[in-house]
C-alpha cells in the first residue's frame, strides 16, 4: 500500500539539494562579554572568527546592547578571534582550541585608539565550557594518534570514566577485531546508543536501532575528533546513553597526507595461562594470530578556497586461535568422532573431552578471522558567500569468517559473516544567512545489508544436498554446518532542517529530523531441517520452516524541537523541548511454498508502534567569578526508548508463526538417514509424530493497545545531573557531578493461561556448607516457588502489558563522577578520573503477581539481565514465571570505574611515551544450583517437573576480583623535509595480567572455575607518516 508521509515527505527530498546534520550538530562556539576600560559593556563591535578549519575563512558577530556575542556552528579547530569598533583599538586573540559542542568563553576589553592599532593577546585556550551542561570527552585526532588502542570507536570510547563494555568484550590491542560491540554509561541500556557521524545517525533498523548490532567501521584515519556525551543531551537528541559523533577531516588549502600502520602476530604475544588458573579448571585460552591496519588519508584543494576533499582508504584485520577447539578433519560425517577407540561410541565414548583423534591437532580453529577495507570521500564546497554544503561517502566491505566459532561449536558449523559493500552517505547545507539568522539542513542514506552464510570450504551449501546441522548432545558440540544462515537487507535513511536565531544572549534554535527505512531478513536453514545425536545415536530431528522472510518498515521517526541558550550576566538557561512521533507497521506479506510448509499469506499490521511524546529539558549554568574558571551547572532531562523496527517485528505474522517443530527418530538399520516422509506430520517410517504444527499461526503473545498506541506510554528516562567544575591552573581543570536516572514505562508479560498464585507453593532450601558461599553456607534459603502439577497448561498465551497494572517498579541509577583534564608542554595532556556509582531494581509488586514476568526499558534488565530469578529477560519470552518475591530487589555496592590516559613528548632524541589505564569490577558471582525433590523443604510434595533451579546468592552482592588493564607506547620521532615519521612500539596488557572476565556460575565440581580471562601482553610494531 502506498504510503503518504505528508510534510516530512517535503522535507526529505528538499533535504537531497540543502543536506546536513541529522540529530546532533555541530554545536561548537566561541562567545563572550566585550567591555572598555571602566568595566562598561561595549554595543556593535565586531567579531571576527577565523581559522584554517573555516573553508570560508571568517565567520563574523556584533555584540548585543549587552557586550555579549555568539558565534556557532564552527568546526573543531584552532581560530583567531578579533575585536574592532571605530574608535577603539584593535583586539586579536589568538590561539582558541575548539573541539566539537564546545563553547569557548573568550572575554575581552577594549582600549581608546586607533582602529589600526592592533593589540594581540596570547593567553591559555579556554578549558571550561561556561555555557553547557553537557557531559562530554572530546578525542582529536592528534589525542587519537597519541595513545596505544585497538583503534576502533569503543577502544576508544572506554577510555572515558564510566563508559562500559561487556566485560567479556574488554580489549587488548584490538584483538576483539571491529565487531559490534555495545556501550553503556550511567545504567544506561547498552542498545540505547546513538551512533552519529557528522552529526548525523548511522543506526541500524535492526532490533531496537540504538546502535545494537551496528556492522560499520569507522575509517579512524579520517576522524577529526570524536566526542563522547555521557549526559546532559540537548531537545536535539531522543534518547540517552553514550553519545558517540564523529567528525570527518576536511580538506584544506594545502595538500598534506597522512599514513598510519601497525602489526601484530603470535610472536608478539606472551602467555598468560598461569598453574593457578590450570588448578582451578581453565585449561587453554584465547590467543592471537594476527592483527593489522593500514590506513592512507590525503586531502587538499580542488579549488583554493572553493572546493577541497579528502580521501582515505583503511584495510584491517584480527584472527584469534578459540581455546580448546581444532579443525575437525570429518565435518561431513554424520558422527561427530569423540573417542579414543577410533570412531567407536562404545564404552570409551568420553562426552566431557574432546579427543586428539577427533580434530586435526596442527589446525586449531581461528575464530572471527576478520578484515575491513572502507574508502571514504570527503568533498567541501563553499557554493557562495553565504552556502556551504558538504558530501560524504563511506562505503564498507567486512568478512567474519568462522563467526561464531567455539569451544562449542566446530569450524564448519561456524558462519562466514560477509558484508556487500555497505554505504554511508550524507550530505550537508549550512547558511549563515545573516549576522543572526543560520539554517542548516540534512540527508542521510545508510544501507546495510550483510550475510550469515555457510563456511565455504566446506560442501554446506544452501541445496538438497548441503551438509545437516548436527548436535552431539554428549558433548555440547555442533557440527557438520550452521543452524541458521541469515541474509539482511537493511535501509536507513534520515534527513533533518534547522534554523538558529543568534544574538549575544540568545541562542535559539528550532528544527525537525526524521528518519525512516526498512528492515529485511531472510533465514535458512541447510535442507530446512537440523539432527541430534546423543553419544552417537541419532535422537530427533528439528524441522523448520524455512527459507523463511519478514519485512517491516518504519514509516516515520519525526522529532520536532525548540531550545534555547540564553545568557543573562553570569547565568545560562539551557530550555527546550522535543515531540516525538514514532510509526512503524508490517506489510502485506506473501510466502512462497518451502520444503516443509505451503504458502501463506499474511495481512498488514499497522501502528506497531504508534507513539507520541513530548521530552521537555531544562538546564542551568552560572559562572561563580565571572572570569570563566569555576560553574556550576544542574540539569533535568526526559528522554525516551531508542526504537526502530523493534516492535513491528515482534508482531510480525511471519514470526509468531510456528517456524520450526521437533520429531523423534529412531535410526533402526543405522544408516544415518532418516527412512520417513518428513513432510508428513505424523508417525511414518523411523520418525515420530511432529510436535507442533509446523507453518501455522501461533501468536502465543499479544501487545497491549495500552503500550503499542498512545501519548506518553514509550519508555523512557528521567535524567537529574548537578555539577561544578573549576580551573585550578591555566592548563588543569578538574569536574565534579552527580547523575541520577530513573528509568519508567516497564512492561510485563502476564500468561493468562496460568493459574492464579494460590496454585503455588513455596520451599526452602538447604546450602551445602562452602566457605566460598555467603556466611560459609550451611544456611536455609526460602521464598523459592513451585507450581502444582495438576494446575500446569500447554497452551500458555502472554499479554504484554504495563507493568504498573501489577504495582510499582523502580529502576534508578546513581553515580558521582569525578574527572581532571590537564594540558602539558609540547603538546603533552593528562585525562582521568573515576565514576562510582550503582543501579538499585525493584520489581516485588510485579513479582508478587503469578505468571507475570518483567522486562523494562528496551526489555533488557540492565547490569543484572538474567539473574533475577524467577523472571525472564525479556517480556515475550516463554520461561514460566512464578510469585516468588525471593531477589526482587537488587541493590549492588557503589563499584568504580576508574579510567586514564597520558602522552608526553619526551625532551631527548624525539621520544615519545604514551598509555592508557582501565580498572573495572570483576565478574558477578552466583551459584546457579539444581535441586531435586528430595533436596526441597517444607514444600510437603514432590516438585512439579522434578528438578528446581535455585539461586545460592542473591544477585549482585559478590564480585570477583577487579580487572586492571594497562597499555603503553614508546615512539621515536623522525623530521624529514617534507613531513615527519613516527616509529612506535605499543605493549598492551604491559604486566600480561590474566585477569579473569567470566566464571562458571553453576554450583558444583567446577563452580567459580575461570572460562575467560584477559588475552596475554601483546607488542605491536607500527609506524605513522605525516606530510
Amino acid at each position: 500500500m502506498a504510503r503518504g508521509r505528508g510534510f516530512a515527505s517535503v522535507f526529505a527530498a528538499c533535504a537531497l539539494l540543502l543536506p546536513a546534520t541529522a540529530a546532533f550538530a555541530q554545536t561548537s562556539a566561541i562567545a563572550g562579554v566585550v567591555r572598555d576600560t571602566t568595566g562598561g559593556v561595549m554595543p556593535g563591535v565586531t567579531v571576527e572568527a577565523s581559522s584554517p578549519a573555516l573553508i570560508e575563512k571568517t565567520r563574523v558577530a556584533v555584540t548585543d546592547g549587552d557586550g555579549q556575542y555568539k558565534i556557532i556552528d564552527l568546526r573543531p579547530g584552532t581560530y583567531t578571534v578579533t575585536f574592532t569598533l571605530p574608535g577603539f583599538n584593535t583586539v586579536k586573540r589568538d590561539g582558541i582550541e575548539l573541539t566539537n559542542d564546545f563553547t569557548a568563553a573568550v572575554n575581552v576589553e577594549l582600549r581608546v585608539g586607533a582602529v589600526e592599532e592592533t593589540v594581540t593577546v596570547t593567553g591559555e585556550s579556554p578549558l571550561i565550557d561556561t555555557q553547557s551542561v553537557t557531559q562530554r570527552k572530546s578525542l582529536t585526532h592528534d589525542v587519537i594518534d597519541a595513545l596505544p588502542t585497538g583503534r576502533s570507536f569503543q577502544n576508544l570510547s572506554v577510555l572515558v570514566p564510566g563508559v562500559t563494555i561487556a566485560l567479556g568484550s574488554q580489549d587488548v590491542g584490538g584483538t576483539g577485531g571491529d565487531r559490534y560491540q555495545t556501550l553503556a554509561v550511567h545504567g544506561s541500556r547498552s542498545d540505547q546508543m546513538p551512533l552519529v557521524m557528522n552529526g548525523m545517525p548511522y543506526n541500524n533498523m535492526n532490533n531496537t536501532g540504538g546502535g545494537y548490532n551496528t556492522t560499520l567501521v569507522v575509517n579512524t584515519g579520517t576522524v577529526q575528533e570524536m566526542t563522547v556525551t555521557t549526559s546532559g543531551l540537548s531537545a536535539e537528541a531522543r534518547s540517552s546513553g553514550v553519545l558517540t559523533n564523529v567528525i570527518p577531516k576536511e580538506g584544506g588549502n594545502a595538500y598534506r597526507g597522512y599514513l598510519f600502520g601497525n602489526f601484530t602476530d603470535s610472536n608478539l604475544q606472551s602467555g598468560n595461562l598461569s598453574q593457578d588458573l590450570i588448578d582451578r579448571g581453565l585449561k587453554a585460552v584465547n590467543s592471537v594470530k594476527k592483527l593489522w591496519d593500514f590506513n592512507p588519508v590525503v586531502g587538499g584543494p580542488i579549488v583554493r578556497d572553493k572546493l577541497w576533499f579528502l580521501g582515505g582508504f583503511r584495510y584491517n584485520g584480527a584472527q584469534n586461535y578459540v581455546a580448546g577447539m581444532f579443525t575437525n578433519v570429518r565435518p561431513g560425517a554424520p558422527q561427530y568422532c569423540a573417542s579414543a577407540a577410533g570412531c567407536s561410541y562404545g564404552d570409551a565414548f568420553h562426552p566431557t573431552t574432546l579427543v586428539p583423534n577427533s580434530q586435526d591437532l596442527s589446525h586449531q580453529t581461528v575464530s572471527g578471522d576478520t578484515w575491513s577495507r572502507g574508502e571514504t570521500l570527503n568533498l567541501t564546497w563553499q557554493a557562495t558567500e553565504r552556502n556551504k554544503v558538504t558530501f560524504f561517502s563511506h562505503v564498507n566491505q567486512r568478512l567474519v569468517d568462522c563467526n561464531q566459532c567455539s569451544a562449542t561449536t566446530s569450524p564448519e558449523a561456524g558462519v562466514y559473516f560477509t558484508h556487500k559493500p555497505e554505504y554511508l552517505l550524507q550530505a550537508t547545507w549550512t547558511n549563515p544567512h545573516t549576522n543572526k539568522l543560520l539554517f542548516e539542513g540534512g540527508f542521510t542514506f545508510y544501507n546495510e545489508t550483510w550475510i550469515f552464510g555457510p563456511e565455504p570450504y566446506n560442501i554446506n551449501g544452501y541445496g538438497a544436498d548441503a551438509v545437516i546441522s548436527k548436535t552431539e548432545s554428549g558433548l555440547g558440540i555442533t557440527y557438520g554446518a550452521g543452524n541458521v544462515f541469515t541474509t539482511a537487507g537493511n535501509h536507513q535513511y534520515n534527513m533533518r532542517f534547522a534554523a538558529n536565531y543568534v544574538t549575544g544572549s540568545h541562542a535559539f534554535k528550532f528544527g525537525m529530523q526524521d528518519m525512516w527505512g526498512t528492515r529485511n531478513y531472510r533465514y535458512d536453514t541447510n535442507q530446512a531441517q537440523a539432527w541430534t545425536f546423543l553419544r552417537g545415536i541419532p535422537t530427533t530431528i528439528t524441522e523448520y520452516a524455512r527459507p523463511l522472510i519478514d519485512t517491516e518498515h518504519l514509516r516515520s521517526a519525526l522529532g520536532v524541537y525548540a531550545q534555547d541558550r540564553w545568557t543573562i550576566t553570569r547565568l545560562t538557561l539551557n530550555i527546550g523541548l522535543r515531540f516525538d512521533y514514532h510509526n512503524a507497521y508490517v506489510p502485506v506479506q506473501d510466502l512462497p511454498a518451502i520444503p516443509f510448509v505451503a504458502a501463506r499469506h499474511y495481512d498488514e499490521i499497522d501502528g506497531v508502534p504508534n507513539w507520541k511524546d513530548l521530552s521537555p529539558r531544562a538546564g542551568a549554568t552560572y559562572d561563580v567569578f565571572g572570569d570563566g574558571r569555576t560553574v556550576v551547572r544542574a540539569n533535568y532531562a526526559k528522554y525516551i526508548a531508542s526504537e526502530s523496527t523493534n516492535m513491528a517485528t515482534l508482531n510480525n505474522r511471519v514470526n509468531t508463526s510456528i517456524n520450526s517443530a521437533s520429531r523423534q527418530w529412531t535410526d533402526r538399520n543405522g544408516n544415518f538417514v532418516a527412512d520417513c516422509v518428513l513432510t508428513d506430520p505424523s508417525l511414518n517410517g523411523e520418525c515420530g509424530q511432529l510436535n507442533a504444527p509446523l507453518g501455522s499461526l501461533n501468536i502465543a503473545a499479544k501487545y497491549d493497545a495500552s503500550i503499542t498506541n498512545g501519548w506518553g506510554v514509550r519508555p523512557n528516562d528521567h535524567e537529574v545531573s548537578a555539577g561544578m567544575q573549576h580551573q585550578l591552573l591555566p592548563r588543569l581543570a578538574v569536574d565534579f557531578q552527580f547523575t541520577r536516572h530513573a528509568f519508567g514505562n516497564f512492561f510485563a508479560s502476564q500468561n493468562t493461561a496460568q493459574p492464579p498464585a494460590t496454585s503455588y507453593s513455596s520451599f526452602c532450601v538447604m546450602a551445602p556448607a562452602d566457605p566460598r558461599l555467603p556466611n560459609g553456607g550451611g544456611n536455609q534459603i526460602c521464598g523459592f516457588m513451585d507450581q502444582n502439577p495438576s494446575t500446569f497448561t500447554t497452551s500458555p498465551f502472554y499479554l504484554v502489558q504495563r507493568a504498573s497494572n501489577f504495582g510499582d517498579v523502580s529502576d534508578v541509577y546513581t553515580g558521582y563522577d569525578f574527572n581532571a583534564n590537564a594540558r602539558l608542554p609540547r603538546g603533552g595532556f593528562v585525562s582521568g578520573g573515576t565514576s562510582i556509582g550503582h543501579e538499585i531494581t525493584d520489581i516485588c509488586a510485579v513479582a508478587g503477581a503469578a505468571s507475570v514476568s518483567y522486562a523494562p526499558v528496551a526489555g533488557v534488565l540492565a547490569s543484572t539481565a538474567g539473574t533475577l530469578l524467577p523472571f525472564t529477560s525479556t517480556a515475550t519470552a516463554g520461561a514460566a514465571a512464578t510469585p516468588s518475591t525471593l531477589y526482587c530487589r537488587v541493590e549492588p555496592p557503589f563499584q568504580a570505574d576508574v579510567k586514564g590516559l597520558a602522552s608526553y613528548p619526551l625532551p631527548w632524541w624525539g621520544l615519545t611515551a604514551s598509555a592508557t589505564l582501565q580498572n573495572r569490577p570483576g565478574p558477578q558471582i552466583l551459584a546457579r544450583y539444581t535441586v531435586t525433590s528430595a533436596q526441597v523443604q517444607n514444600l510437603n510434595r514432590p516438585l512439579g517437573v522434578g528438578t528446581a533451579a535455585t539461586q545460592l546468592i542473591a544477585p549482585a552482592t559478590m564480585y570477583g576480583d577487579r580487572v586492571t588493564q594497562m597499555d603503553v607506547r614508546f615512539g621515536k620521532l623522525f623530521h624529514t623535509a617534507r613531513g615527519r615519521v613516527l616509529a612506535s612500539v605499543d605493549i598492551f596488557n604491559v604486566v600480561n595480567s590474566s585477569a579473569i572476565l567470566s566464571l562458571n556460575t553453576t554450583y558444583g565440581t567446577s563452580w567459580l572455575s575461570p572460562t575467560q580471562i584477559l588475552q596475554g601482553r601483546l607488542v605491536k610494531v607500527g609506524a605513522q607518516i605525516d606530510f
